[in-house]
């Protein structure tokens, strides 16, 4: 049906072509008027930039010519005002005058006259005429002015040799500020008339020196470009510091002359297109005429199969001998994403997958040998849009004679017809089922490692409890100069750094406590840095810019840490062959919502962290997959997968966002945006020095651990309270029970083996629930907070406890009001 149409619809091509040709035709005439007429329009706006530059420019040189000439006069003024020169001879005064114009050509000469216009002194030579200059207009104008004014006159001729000129003058005044006279300066024209000269604007062209009101005391015009009366463009600029204008002028015809030139080109230019179009449709239709009678002959034996072949559901291809595409039905074409034309041009190992070729070429030999005659085998196709497409293919060997419609080359002999399956799906299904297999299993692995990273943190931290507490009170029982007392403080240092490694620990295992605190966080990258630091091959270049000093975060610093140290990981492992890795942090504020590679952010201020390197980059289909968990693109057992994703975990968590640009062969760039919070108040310092103390109530003490217990006791007995300690948490209930009222506070370890902390907390508030309880616990969590909130806790404390806690947690907790 489609070739019947095409046939009918073929007597209408040469009108359709003609009509096309036409509209090329004037498509080309009208976009190049189009040009022509926005050619002109920047042409006469460069010009009026030009000019108005140009003005700028010349009003500037004349402001500083005429400041020279102000300068002058007012020191003439200042020389005139003091008393010891009213006494010098006219010789002197000449010779005072002609030396202040020295080296300066746009003066003629400079007078000074007193208040009737008399001529008192000037640098013209003696014995010249000497008229008086008070019937000038800016005479006049100064004698009406108060203080010392300025004066621009309009257009002069010298009363003594009668060449023009204009005069810039000042007014004197006495010490009382009345009128005196005026230093006058007669100005060359022709100083301003050569210096506009030599600009050279070409024919047409004017430059005018104005005063304010319009009227011109020097101009120059260059010649005119023919004679008739031409449209003038002009730009006007006040000279700073003076009542004048500077005024460059051009005719508009001078302006244009490259356009006309250009313009003129142009429609040469298009009359040869439009012929050539023409040209080019005559000879088309006349090819379309030759080409209707050779498909006229193929149609109809086209028309048999091509139906089947273009409505298969499955993918259709016909081959030679040599591996080129002679026919490819749609369905093969959709698969692989090619259109027939483009598959014509390539070979099909041009768009098998590279690691495939090797097998197929083999199963195509085998075919062609003759044995067998049919084969069925598994192979990958690569997409136009790069990814992987699996078939199942049956091919066979046939013999045909084969015409190719696109250059009426024949193929004679044996063929190779294949019909293809598309199968990804299937195996995307199965490649999917054994991935989340495998994510399960390593989710119990990591699941299995928390539990124990969290059993041995809990342990560690009953160690540490007793380590750091009697640390503290031998460290405080010991002489402050002694050297035991050096040596304890080295152990508590030591303590200390073992207790924030198993914060660390208890991080990893996810059981972490949840409270987010004001963290700055330039130290915490800077200490994550200098621990890498250590581990950098030597081909590897570190660069560290760290430029938000004093700004928080409300966070917690172990997440940062591992924010920066999976991203610079990351980092390493993708310079093999070295390269610079960057660290960057500053701030940023971010003035609209913004979208990120992960995440959106603002309005509001930020810190950025930036994490660079110039290693093997990421390709666009693996850089939307990174931050899932569980996937890698290392080898099995080189990584978790898990890295980035715990990055994006965390930096979401805390309100930020990340974008992520790469190039492959160039590097990749992280850069983390977090929210910044307050600065945390100063810490009082006077708790350590003063501890508050108790007042002999009795501290109820439950802990499994015996050093923990004794250590208890001692320090609540130092700190004024009585403390009862047990080893057991049942024989602790039932002392309570014997006693309820004995007791002001309890203070219980949550994991142990007979009741547990919340467990005793409960029994003890279902008793008496105005009772304080202070729950401890080496394993904390976000979820064991809830809980103790629920059972009543007044405080949760994480283990070791330090003296000063303890203290501030009754503290705080018995000067409660009780219900």
């Amino acid at each position: 049906m489609r070739n019947e149409q095409g046939a009918a619809g073929a007597p209408y091509l040469p009108w359709v072509i003609a009509i096309g040709a036409s509209v090329i035709v004037l498509l080309v005439c009208v976009a190049s008027g189009w040009d022509s007429w926005r050619a002109r329009r920047l042409t006469l706006a460069d010009n009026d930039r030009e000019m108005s530059s140009l003005a700028s420019a010349i009003a500037e040189q004349t402001a500083r010519s005429l400041q020279g000439v102000e300068l002058i006069l007012r020191r003439t003024s200042v020389w005139e005002r003091d008393p010891r020169n009213r006494l010098a001879t006219p010789a002197e005064k000449e010779a005072f005058l002609r030396h202040q114009i020295d080296g300066l050509p746009q003066i003629r000469e400079v007078t000074i006259a007193d208040e009737n216009g008399a001529r008192i002194a000037t640098s013209t030579p003696a014995g010249s005429s000497s008229p008086s200059i008070g019937n000038r207009q800016y005479f006049q104008d100064l004698k009406r002015a108060t203080g010392e004014a300025v004066v621009v006159s309009e257009p002069l001729q010298s009363l003594t040799d009668g060449k023009p000129t204009f005069a810039v003058a000042i007014r004197l005044q006495d010490s009382e500020g009345r009128f005196a006279g005026v230093a006058r300066a007669l100005v060359e024209e022709d100083y301003f008339r050569d210096f506009f000269r030599r600009i050279d604007l070409g024919p047409g062209a004017a430059i005018r020196l104005l005063r304010e009101g319009g009227t011109p005391i020097v101009e120059f015009a260059a010649a005119p470009q023919g004679n008739k009366v031409a449209r003038v463009r002009s730009a006007l600029r006040q000279v700073p510091g003076f009542p004048l204008l500077v005024m460059v002028s051009r005719d508009e015809s001078v302006a244009l002359a490259d356009w006309r030139t250009s313009s003129i080109n142009a429609l040469v230019r298009t009359g040869s297109i439009s012929a050539f179009v023409a040209l080019l449709a005559f000879a088309l239709i006349r090819q379309m005429r030759r080409l209707g009678e050779v498909n006229e002959r193929l149609r109809s034996s086209e028309r048999r199969w091509r139906a089947v072949f273009e409505n298969a559901p499955l993918g259709i291809a016909v081959l030679t001998t040599d591996g080129d595409y002679a026919a490819t039905n749609p369905a093969f074409q959709r698969m692989i994403g090619y259109s027939s034309h483009e598959l014509e041009q390539l070979g099909a190992f041009d768009v098998t997958y590279r690691e495939d070729v090797p097998a197929t070429r083999e199963h195509v030999l085998r075919l062609l040998s003759g044995t067998p005659d049919t084969i069925r085998f598994q192979m990958r196709y690569t997409h136009r849009d790069g990814h992987v497409v699996w078939a199942d293919m049956s091919m066979a060997r046939v013999s045909a004679h084969h015409q190719h419609a696109s250059n009426y080359a024949r193929h004679a002999g044996e063929m190779l017809v294949a019909t293809v399956e598309d199968i990804t799906s299937r195996r995307e299904a199965e490649e999917a089922r054994r991935q989340l297999e495998g994510q399960l299993r390593q989710s119990q692995k990591l699941e299995a490692l928390g539990t124990f990273a969290g059993g041995i943190a809990h342990d560690f931290n009953n160690i540490l409890g007793a380590i750091l507490g009697y640390g503290e009170r031998a460290f405080h029982s010991l002489a402050a100069t002694s050297d035991e007392r050096r040596y304890v403080e080295q152990v508590l240092h030591a303590g200390n750094r073992a207790r924030t490694l198993v914060e660390r620990i208890l991080t990893f295992s996810r059981s972490g406590m949840g409270a987010r605190v004001p963290v700055r966080v330039s130290p915490v990258v800077s200490e994550t840095v200098e621990l890498l630091k250590g581990r950098l091959p030597a081909s590897i270049e570190l660069d560290v810019k760290l430029d938000a000093n004093d700004t928080y975060v409300a966070g917690d610093a172990t997440h940062l840490h591992q924010v920066v140290m999976n991203l610079c990981s990351n980092a390493v492992l993708a310079m093999p062959s070295g390269g610079t890795l960057t660290v960057a942090l500053e701030n940023e504020h971010v003035p609209a919502a913004t979208t990120l590679s992960e995440g959106r952010i603002g309005p509001g201020d930020f810190v950025r962290l930036s994490v660079a390197d110039t290693g093997t980059g990421i390709a666009p289909e693996v850089l939307e997959r990174i931050f899932n968990p569980f996937f890698t693109t290392r080898s099995t057992g080189e990584g978790t997968g898990l890295g980035l994703s715990l990055v994006d975990g965390i930096v979401r968590e805390y309100g930020g966002g990340i974008d992520v640009r790469s190039r492959v062969g160039q590097g990749t760039r992280f850069d983390i945006y977090l929210p910044v919070t307050e600065a945390p108040l100063p810490a009082d310092e006077a708790v350590s020095e003063a501890l508050p103390r108790g007042d002999g109530q009795v501290v109820l003490v439950v802990d499994d651990e015996d050093a923990l217990v004794t250590l208890a006791e001692e320090v609540l007995a130092e700190l004024g309270y009585e403390p009862v300690g047990f080893r057991s948490s049942a024989a602790a209930l039932r002392a309570f029970r014997d006693d309820p009222d004995r007791f002001d506070a309890v203070i219980t370890d949550q994991t142990m083996p007979e009741l547990t902390g919340l467990e005793l907390a409960s029994h003890i508030r279902a008793i008496r629930g105005s009772l304080p309880v202070i729950l401890c616990s080496g394993y904390g969590n976000p979820a064991l907070e809830r809980d103790a909130r629920n059972a009543g806790a007044a405080a949760l404390l994480r283990k070791p406890l330090r003296s000063g806690e303890l203290a501030l947690a009754l503290h705080r907790i018995l000067a409660r009001p009780q219900p």
